[in-house]
């Protein structure tokens, strides 16, 4: 099946059943409302290449630019890497995105699949200079993709994008099939539950990084869902579009650890799907065409800028977000 067809399916099936987490319609549709008020004359455009702190060589005006893979290397590190950043306080993912940048811009092989395939925490240290937290695990992750390329598809970032045959749908899949640590799921009430938060946002960084041509030409890209991580949830539930129970709340607003696999987090992270499913949906009966990627990308950056402002969100010690 479809991977993305069973994250929609699944998700859908943890809100229809939520305990902890709901929907406010009135006030979804209020936040869409506006949010097409103000692009009515200026359209919402997000460029995943905007964003100083990340690596990207593509030049669009360049065929042979959108077929170099530096900028895929990069991304595909970055998404290992990408997830739990909280235990340490003064760490952000432009941190690990700007970190990234300066180690490639100081040596452009060092996110080869081999170099991969023998990654330390030493060696992590040094493109940071600084440790992460889980670093054991993040070396690990690092190591199974770097021997996953060497082994199936010769150390080449770019025969394993292109294996997908422009289809995001294959590229998810094949990206769960051959590096475990992508493979997000879990089970809520007896039945699996998917998200593939980071396999699905590398895709998502692939297309916008090398907008939509060359390696990121995904003829299906519409198919994605938004990534669920801690900063979306928290932005939809202070804009009151997400409602918590007062038991849910309350353990968020003491900052206490919610287990992984729960029915409080798998709730929170399948209603946040459901919830920009219904944005997105409202967004394009009016003209207003985003694909789910880019209702994240919008309210992922909205979270962002308003970060002293927001109260805690959900923390929960995880390799997939």
């Amino acid at each position: 099946m479809n991977p993305l067809d069973l994250i929609r399916e699944t998700t859908e099936y943890v809100y229809s059943k939520s305990k902890y987490v709901s929907i406010n319609q009135e006030a979804l549709e209020k936040e869409c409302n506006d949010f097409l008020e103000k692009h009515k004359k200026s359209p919402f455009k997000e460029l995943w290449a905007d964003n100083e702190f990340h690596f990207c060589d593509v030049d669009i005006e360049c065929d042979k630019s959108v077929m170099s893979d530096l900028t895929a290397k990069y991304t595909l590190v970055l998404d290992s890497l990408n997830f739990c950043f909280w235990p340490d306080s003064e760490l952000e993912y432009h941190h690990l995105a700007r970190g990234l940048k300066n180690a490639l811009i100081a040596d452009n092989k060092v996110f080869d699949a081999d170099r991969l395939a023998v990654v330390t925490p030493e060696i992590l240290f040094q493109w940071f200079n600084r440790e992460l937290p889980n670093v054991g695990e993040r070396c690990r992750l690092l190591r199974e993709v770097g021997t996953s390329l060497l082994t199936f598809f010769n150390g080449s970032i770019k025969e394993l994008i292109l294996s997908a045959n422009h289809k995001a749908s294959n590229l998810v899949d094949i990206i769960t099939k051959y590096f475990w640590g992508f493979r997000d799921s879990s089970v809520y009430q007896g039945r699996q539950i998917f998200f593939y938060k980071r396999a699905q946002i590398f895709v998502g960084d692939i297309w916008g990084a090398y907008q939509g041509r060359g390696l990121g030409q995904f003829d299906d890209i519409q198919e994605l869902t938004m990534f669920a991580d801690y900063r979306v949830p928290q932005i939809l539930e202070s804009l009151g579009v997400m409602v918590y129970s007062n038991e849910l709340k309350q353990i968020i607003l003491d900052k206490k650890e919610i287990p992984v696999g729960s029915e409080m987090e798998l709730e929170i992270r399948a209603v946040t799907v459901v919830a920009v499913e219904k944005m997105r949906d409202i967004f394009n009966k009016n003209q207003c065409n985003l694909l789910a990627l880019e209702v994240d990308w919008m309210l992922w950056g909205r979270g962002e800028a308003m970060l002293d402002k927001l109260p805690p969100h959900h923390r929960t010690l995880t390799i997939f977000y």
